[in-house]
C-alpha cells in the first residue's frame, strides 16, 4: 500500500524548534504488524467487532474491557479517555478521527473537556468562538517550568478574560434531538471579588464566590448545569479577573465514549510536569478515565539534550496520570516522521526508541506513529503526494493526513479489541 502524509491547511500551529539538530543516525524501532502504511485514497477499514473475550492480559486490558461492557449494554456510564499532547492533539483531526471511531463503534459519550479562551484550539465536536482580549497563563503555555501557583486545571491552560471579552461553544453533533439533555461542567478558579457572567440555554447567571460549587483542594471551582445538548454556553467577565479553564459536555441519554483532548502547541513530556502536581491529578481523578493516551516527542525530536532523559519524562509524567486514575490502561504514541531531504531526520527514530522501552516497564502498549505513517522519509512522499497529506513546514500534517493517520491508529484499536488481546503489535 501507498504511503499516507500529512499537514494543517485549516489551522496554523506551531510545534517549537529549539537548539541544533543533531544528525546522527539511529535505527528505527523494528515495526513488523506495527507498521500499517496508509492510503490516500482509501482509509483502512476497522474489522467487523464483536465482544470476543481477551485471550491474555496486556496493557489495554482495562479499556477493552469497559468498551466490552459498552458493546453489550452492561454499562451505565462513559467510558473516558484521556489524550495529552503536543499541536498534533491540539489540533484535533488525529485525535478527533480515534474519537469518531470509537464513537461508531460503541456510542456517542459527547465531545467531553473543551478548553476555554485559548487560540488557536480545535475540538471537532464544538463550534467555538472567542472576541476581545485574554490573558493566558502559563506563558508561553508549552513552557517547561512552574508559573505562578501552577494550578492550570486538566488541560494545563487558564484564560483571564479582559474587558467586553466573550467566549462561546455550541455541540455541532448532527443526531442529537432539540431536547436531548446534556451534562455541562464548567472549571473555574475567582480570585477575590472576581465573578463572570454564564449564559447556557435557560440559565443565566452571574457566577461569583457565593454560587454553589464543589471546589477542589486546589481551588479550581466545578458547576454543573443541564441543558439541551445542542445549547449554546456563552461567558463574559463581569469583575475582576476570573479564571477559567474548560467545559465539560456530555450527553447523558446513554453512555458512550468520551475522548478528551488536552493539547498544547509547542509542548513536551516536561510540559505537564511543571503545573501544580496536586492539582492536576486531582483534575484527572474527577475524570476517572479508563484509558490515557500520552503523545509527545515531535518536539523532543527537535531538541538538542541527550534523548534518554525522555525515560524519566515519561515515567513521571505516567506516574503523575496513575495518582489520578491507577487502574487506566496507559498507550503512549511515539513522534510522528520529521523529513531530512527525502529521508527523515534521525532523531526521530532516537527518541521513538526511547518511549519505546520506557513504556513496556511502566505497564503502557506502545505505537510508533512514524511507522504507522509508513516509516523514514514517509513525511517527504507525504508532502508529494497529489492529494497532500503532509505540510510544507515539516512539522504538521494537514488534515487529511492526520485523519488517515488517526483511522490506522483506530483499526489497530479495533482490530486488537475484536481478536481479544490487550496490546497492540
Amino acid at each position: 500500500m501507498r504511503q499516507v502524509w500529512l499537514g494543517l491547511a485549516t489551522l496554523t500551529l506551531t510545534c517549537a524548534r529549539p537548539g541544533p539538530l543533531p544528525l546522527a543516525h539511529a535505527e528505527a524501532p523494528q515495526g513488523s504488524a506495527g507498521s500499517v502504511r496508509l492510503s490516500p485514497a482509501a482509509p483502512p477499514k476497522a474489522a467487523k467487532l464483536a465482544p470476543v473475550p481477551l485471550t491474555t492480559g496486556g496493557p489495554l486490558a482495562g479499556f477493552f474491557h469497559s468498551l466490552a461492557e459498552l458493546s453489550q449494554g452492561k454499562r451505565q456510564h462513559h467510558v473516558h479517555v484521556l489524550w495529552l499532547g503536543d499541536s498534533h492533539t491540539n489540533a484535533d483531526f488525529l485525535s478527533g478521527a480515534v474519537r469518531s471511531a470509537l464513537r461508531d463503534a460503541f456510542g456517542d459519550g459527547g465531545p467531553g473537556f473543551v478548553r476555554i479562551g485559548t487560540k488557536p484550539y480545535r475540538h471537532e465536536g464544538m463550534k467555538l468562538g472567542r472576541d476581545g482580549a485574554w490573558n493566558i497563563d502559563p506563558d508561553p503555555p508549552a513552557r517547561r517550568s512552574l508559573q505562578d501557583d501552577g494550578v492550570f486545571g486538566l488541560s494545563g491552560t487558564r484564560a483571564v478574560p479582559l474587558a467586553d471579552a466573550s467566549w462561546s461553544a455550541q455541540a455541532v453533533a448532527r443526531d442529537a434531538p432539540a431536547d436531548e439533555p446534556a451534562r455541562f461542567e464548567l472549571s473555574y478558579n475567582l480570585p477575590a471579588g472576581s465573578s463572570f457572567l454564564l449564559e447556557l440555554g435557560t440559565h443565566k447567571l452571574r457566577v461569583d464566590a457565593k454560587t454553589a460549587a464543589d471546589v477542589a483542594a486546589s481551588g479550581i471551582a466545578h458547576l454543573t448545569l443541564t441543558a439541551p445538548f445542542k445549547s449554546q454556553l456563552r461567558l463574559g467577565p463581569e469583575r475582576g479577573a476570573p479564571r477559567l479553564f474548560g467545559v465539560i459536555v456530555e450527553r447523558t441519554a446513554k453512555a458512550g465514549v468520551v475522548l478528551d483532548t488536552l493539547g498544547i502547541d509547542g509542548a513536551r513530556l516536561e510540559t505537564p510536569l511543571a503545573w501544580n502536581e496536586a492539582a492536576f491529578v486531582d483534575e484527572v481523578a474527577r475524570r476517572s478515565p479508563e484509558l490515557f493516551v500520552v503523545a509527545f516527542g515531535t518536539n523532543e525530536a527537535f531538541d538538542a539534550v541527550k534523548v534518554d532523559r525522555y525515560a524519566n519524562h515519561l515515567r513521571d509524567l505516567v506516574g503523575r496520570l496513575r495518582a489520578g486514575a491507577p487502574h487506566a490502561s496507559c498507550l503512549v504514541l511515539g513522534p510522528t516522521d520529521a523529513p531530512l531531504g527525502d529521508g527523515s531526520l534521525p532523531r526521530v527514530a532516537e527518541v521513538t526508541a526511547v518511549l519505546q522501552r520506557a513504556a513496556a516497564p511502566l505497564g503502557c502498549s506502545f505505537v510508533s506513529l512514524q511507522q504507522l505513517m509508513g516509516g523514514e522519509g514517509s513525511f517527504a512522499k507525504g508532502m508529494r503526494a497529489k492529494e497532500r497529506l503532509a505540510r510544507p513546514d515539516k512539522l504538521h500534517l494537514t488534515p487529511k493526513g492526520y485523519q488517515e493517520l488517526g483511522a490506522a491508529l483506530s483499526k489497530q484499536l479495533l482490530d486488537a479489541y475484536s481478536a481479544g488481546r490487550a496490546d497492540l503489535p
